[in-house]
């Protein structure tokens, strides 16, 4: 059999040191939750916010961030801009970066529940 006498004595003694692996776990939860928590869900807003305006063409009704609600006349990728009629009566027009677009209330005029008027 395994004589444990001819081991050195410090060997014996060793235990395994867990007060660090406790002293970690805390922070690393907190930081696993707070990404779950708080960054992923705003990544997603962002990928969802740029879907919405690569998606965004001819008589499309949106409403922008600052409460204006109006039609797509023309978009223009390139310079990231959008052109809004305000009115259809007048004709009046109005051009806004592409990033000043809160919400797609309805595709290509359809009139949504969101759309009101």
């Amino acid at each position: 059999m395994f004589d444990l006498s001819v081991l050195p004595v410090h060997l014996l003694a060793q235990q395994p040191d867990l007060s660090s692996l406790y002293t970690w776990l805390p922070i690393v939860v907190i930081l696993v939750l707070g990404y779950f928590m708080i960054f992923r869900p705003e990544q997603q807003k962002a990928a969802e916010a740029k879907r919405m305006l690569e998606g965004l063409k001819k008589n499309d009704r949106v409403e922008t961030i600052g409460g204006i609600i109006a039609t797509v006349v023309s978009v223009k990728k390139d310079q990231q801009e959008v052109i809004l009629r305000l009115d259809d009566k007048l004709g009046t027009e109005m051009r806004v970066r592409m990033r000043a677009i809160g919400v797609v209330l309805s595709k290509e005029g359809k009139t949504g529940d969101n759309a009101g008027s």
